[in-house]
């Protein structure tokens, strides 16, 4: 096995009812003004909500994600 250095940015994860009401505290507690909502094509509409719920947080929305795990694997 080759030696290496793998370094993760820490993360917090917010899961339950009513916790997409709090994304917008969630962006400025990490320091940022806006946040990039990201989606597959399928998922387009939940990520429009949570744009619209955004408001001006929102800089975008990136529809193009692809799975990262097979299909077959999944």
């Amino acid at each position: 096995m080759r030696d290496f250095i793998y370094t993760s940015q820490p993360q917090c994860v917010v899961f339950g009812a009513g916790s997409l009401a709090r994304l917008g505290c969630e962006i400025e507690a990490l320091g940022a003004r806006r946040a990039l909502v990201l989606s597959t094509p399928e998922q387009r509409a939940q990520a429009e909500r949570v744009a619209e719920l955004l408001g001006p947080q929102a800089a975008g929305i990136f529809d193009r994600a692809v799975m990262h795990v097979p299909i077959e694997t999944a």
